[in-house]
């Protein structure tokens, strides 16, 4: 089997020889794009020879109009692919499917519709707060902020397409919004849930691969249970729901994950250590439909020695 082959056996379910692993991290901002952002990915992969590789999306989205207030939502358009500016994500994925081995799956990466709208609205970088210009909205007028956030769906839709017709294998989706502390839960089930599930069904229509990245600590899991992806990711180690309580959750998906991204064992050593935690791993959520990853993103400076242990452990079980 080549590397494509085995990413669809686990999906299906199948045994196959070892078990996937999928690690990222963001590159410095003088990466982030164009032909810099092209070479940090393709240094990557000749220094980790990963099973599947996502690409990373430095793109912000863009609005039509500032907005400020509530009434400023009202009659909210998609902008004409043109005007996006997610073109020069398209050509820097393109020369990467070009440069890197056809058997190779590669995931690009789609923000999700909450941070999209964020990102055009607000300075990046601290979403974190529930306090963020979109959230507040949408507490304050769920049913106009949701109507206007539908330009968002429609945009990152045909991201995705344009993505897949590239030559992605799959979407990685960062969904964000799902902390406990941002939203009421039946406000996230009603308004927020949709916006993402439309765009993962849209994902699934063109028939590529759809990761659901549960993105931050904290968040609700049980209620992205609905949102059909085919993997399932999410911060096992800043929530209350571990991979074995993702079986429950996600029947017949497969689970992504198992190390903290930021701290403990695959970040700071050593490297036998890396072996036994990916052996407990296994033990824990099963070989099949399951690909070894971590919370998030990993640290930029992350000991290449330490994800090539867990690939090593990983393709002996």
């Amino acid at each position: 089997m080549d590397r494509r082959e085995r990413l669809h056996a686990t999906l299906r379910g199948e045994s196959i020889d070892g078990v996937l692993c999928g690690f990222w991290h963001h590159f410095s901002s003088d990466n982030w794009t164009g032909r810099a952002a092209v070479e940090a990915h393709l240094d990557y992969y000749q220094k980790v020879k990963p099973d599947i590789l996502k690409v990373m999306n430095e793109h912000f989205y863009r609005m039509e109009k500032p907005i400020s207030n509530i009434s400023d939502w009202k009659d909210l358009k998609a902008l004409p692919w043109e005007r996006t500016g997610y073109e020069e994500y398209l050509t820097e994925f393109r020369m990467l499917r070009a440069e890197l081995p056809q058997d190779l799956p590669l995931f690009a990466t789609v923000h999700g519709v909450l941070v999209s709208a964020y990102h055009a609205t607000e300075e990046p970088g601290y979403f974190a707060n529930p306090d963020n210009l979109v959230s507040r909205h949408l507490r304050e007028d769920p049913e106009t902020v949701a109507t206007a956030l539908k330009s968002v769906v429609k945009t990152l839709c045909e991201l995705s397409t344009k993505l897949v017709e590239a030559g992605a294998d799959g979407i990685f989706y960062a969904a964000l919004g799902g902390e406990a502390h941002r939203f009421e839960q039946s406000l996230f089930e009603k308004y927020v849930r949709p916006l993402d599930a439309a765009v993962v069904d849209h994902i699934n229509e063109q028939g590529a691969i759809s990761i659901l990245h549960i993105c931050k600590g904290g968040t609700n899991i049980p209620m992205y249970s609905p949102i059909n992806a085919d993997v399932i990711n999410w911060a096992i180690h800043e929530s209350d729901y571990t991979l074995a309580d993702g079986r429950r959750l996600f029947p017949g998906k497969t689970l992504l994950g198992g190390f903290d991204d930021r701290s403990g064992v695959l970040v700071d050593g050593p490297t036998e250590e890396i072996a036994r935690t990916v052996a407990e791993i296994v033990a824990e959520v099963g070989r099949e439909r399951f690909i070894i990853g971590a919370d998030c993103t990993l640290p930029e400076n992350i000991e290449v020695s330490h994800l090539r242990a867990v690939m090593d452990a990983a393709g002996d079980l």
